[in-house]
Formats: C-alpha cells, structure tokens, sequence
C-alpha cells in the first residue's frame, strides 16, 4: 500500500512537472502526452493546484466505487501535502530570514520556523477544506481527486512568526509573507531550498 502509494505521489508530481503551463481549467490534454493515454483526462487543478484563497494542495487515489471512502482518503491526502508545503516553507523562510540577518550583521535566538511548523500545520490544517472533488482516468485507470484549500494561509504565517518569537520588521514580514504565500509546486521550493 505505502509503495503504491508513493509510485502515485511521484507519478502525479512529474506529471505535475509535466504540465506546469496547463491552463488552470479545463482537462489537460498534455496528461495523455504523458502517459501516452489517449483516454487520460483530468481537471488543470490536479495537476497544478492553485487557489487565490491560500495555500492549495491536490491529490487522487484510486477509485474503489465507494465515495464515503474514497473521498476521505483524497481530502486526507491532499490535506497531508498540504502540510509539507507548510514545512518546506517554513525552511525557505528560515533560509530567507538568516540569510537577511547575515547581511544586516545580525543574529537571532529565537526558535526557527521550522521547529514551530509541524504545530503550525496542525493547527492550520484545521482551517482547510476541500474545494474541488472530481473524477479523473489516468493511464487507464479511474481516480477520484481533491483540491484542498488553507484559506486562512495569513493566519498559518501568523502562527509561524508568533511560534518563533521573532521580531520582523513590516517590510521584512511582507516580504516573507509573499513568498510564504506564493503558489509554488513542491519540486521548485525544495530546489530553492537546496539554493539557498
């Protein structure tokens, strides 16, 4: 189950990779380029979730023709990545915020983002909710799939900044903000944190 289930999380991020440029609605033909699937067909939002409302997460698992588990499970998922983006993120504020202080000649001993993000994610994840459900076939196979949505992604950073006892000045927490906030795929925020 767990194997399965990573072969599905890596074959959904490179196709997510894939199809980066997709329009956000609509089927995505490229997903049948992909897998070389002429019947593959599937919303633009489990390919490359976006959402102006925060932070948004998708996620498929296969269909078993039982909607009170399948939903679940796909909600539960999306719902998970979700909180690794909260994670990755917080490493990529950590990175921003020292590497601001380095120049300014600074130090700082308060707790880093990442300690306080898996409290943070909790909390935060409480706030989600699913957004979109819909039916996709990939590679031959019946998925059903789910976009989740932190609406509150402000209220998440809140969370971050007050667990670390760090004291931002409004332009550096603006900043940090943005980049918290911006609809990144996983791949490209860990290979900016490998960057930085």
């Amino acid at each position: 189950m767990i194997a399965k289930k990573s072969l599905m999380s890596l074959c959904l991020a490179s196709l997510l990779t894939a199809c980066a440029s997709a329009p956000q609605n609509g089927p995505i033909d490229n997903a049948r380029s992909v897998t070389g699937n002429s019947t593959d067909n599937a919303p633009a939002w489990v390919f490359l979730p976006k959402s102006e409302k925060g932070l948004a997460a998708s996620s498929c698992v296969e269909w078993t023709g039982n909607m009170s588990i399948d939903r679940p499970h796909a909600i539960a998922n999306a719902r998970a990545d979700l909180a690794q983006q909260i994670s990755i993120k917080a490493s990529v504020l950590d990175k921003l915020y020292n590497r601001k202080l380095q120049a300014e000649g600074k130090s700082d001993v308060g707790s880093t983002f990442e300690q306080v993000s898996k409290q943070v994610a909790s909390e935060s994840l409480q706030n989600s909710s699913p957004e979109e459900i819909a039916l996709a076939s990939l590679d031959g196979k019946k998925y059903l799939c789910a976009l989740v949505v932190l609406n509150q992604s402000q209220e998440a950073f809140d969370g971050l900044v007050a667990g670390s006892g760090r004291q931002l000045d409004p332009q550096s927490k603006a900043a940090l903000y943005e980049e918290f906030r911006a609809q990144k795929a996983m791949k490209e925020l860990e290979k900016e944190l490998e960057s930085l």
